[in-house]
């Protein structure tokens, strides 16, 4: 059936009409996620624009991605990207739509279970680098979300490291360091063989991230997603060389690890698909 996808991003929304069984996409409107200062005005803009695009084609079916903690109620809990901690968006919306929320890296997933690389996976970590760092695992036929909605993040929460042999303590978000915003400021640097040695550096570290969340979670295949890595060909190369070094298991060294041919239409498709 068509339904109203939302894919709400750190900087862009795209909201699409589209085909929850082929994956065709009819219409696609972009605006910015941050219209305004005030996050509680842009998100109202945002909602404007879904019921502008839902009311002209009699869609009533919505399907909304955000890029935050959201529980196994649909409720956001937390405020990284927006201040929009506690709020229920299906509340905004006339009691006559139907109106499902996720995480956005858990729509991505979807979308590349239904319509892209892992359609004939059974167990598989969909990984996103981009905006933000964040994976969903899909395993025993479904998303497993954690016990309360947050198994989403691998980088986000602050790690503290302590030497003690030489009384040193290292501590640090990853995420403040390797996401798409970084990545945009490491390529600007002109000094070709210094921006080669930073992208090999943060490859590294990044991959010994993504090697300790396959070692604990070890899934079957892996799938890349997210603006770093499709629009950024060199640095994906030398990341996925990398990975493989961080892996404990032998036998997981060879594991599969696709990235997303969907493009720019992941997360919307995802989100259309939360009523599959």
């Amino acid at each position: 059936m068509k339904v109203i996808g939302v894919d709400i991003g750190g900087t862009k929304t795209a909201i699409g009409i589209i085909d929850d069984n082929n994956g065709k996409v009819y219409e696609k409107l972009i605006i910015p996620s941050k219209t305004f200062t005030d996050d509680k005005k842009s998100l109202h803009l945002i909602i404007s624009n879904i019921l502008n695009l839902s009311d002209k084609n009699k869609i009533k079916h919505i399907g909304i991605g955000v890029p935050e903690l959201i529980n196994n109620k649909g409720i956001i809990k937390g405020n990284y990207n927006f201040n929009w901690n506690n709020k229920n968006l299906v509340n905004y919306f006339p009691k006559n739509y139907k109106v499902n929320v996720d995480s956005d890296v858990r729509c991505h997933l979807r979308a590349e279970k239904y319509f892209g690389v892992a359609k004939n996976y059974k167990n598989f970590a969909y990984i996103n680098i981009g905006t933000g760092l964040s994976y969903a695992h899909f395993k025993d036929k479904k998303i497993y979300s954690g016990a309360k909605g947050y198994a989403i993040h691998f980088a986000s929460s602050k790690i503290s490291l302590y030497d003690w042999k030489k009384n040193k303590k290292i501590s640090l978000i990853p995420e403040e360091y390797y996401s798409g915003k970084d990545l945009i400021k490491i390529h600007a640097i002109k000094n070709k063989n210094k921006k080669n040695k930073i992208l090999h550096n943060v490859a590294e570290s990044l991959a010994s991230l993504i090697g300790l969340l396959i070692n604990t979670i070890d899934p079957d295949k892996i799938v890349l997603g997210g603006g770093v890595i499709i629009n950024n060909i060199y640095f994906k190369k030398i990341l996925i060389e990398k990975i493989r070094n961080f892996i404990l298991a032998d036998e997981v060294k060879k594991i599969n690890i696709k990235t997303s041919k969907l493009i720019n239409n992941t997360g919307l498709l995802g989100a259309g698909l939360l009523f599959k």
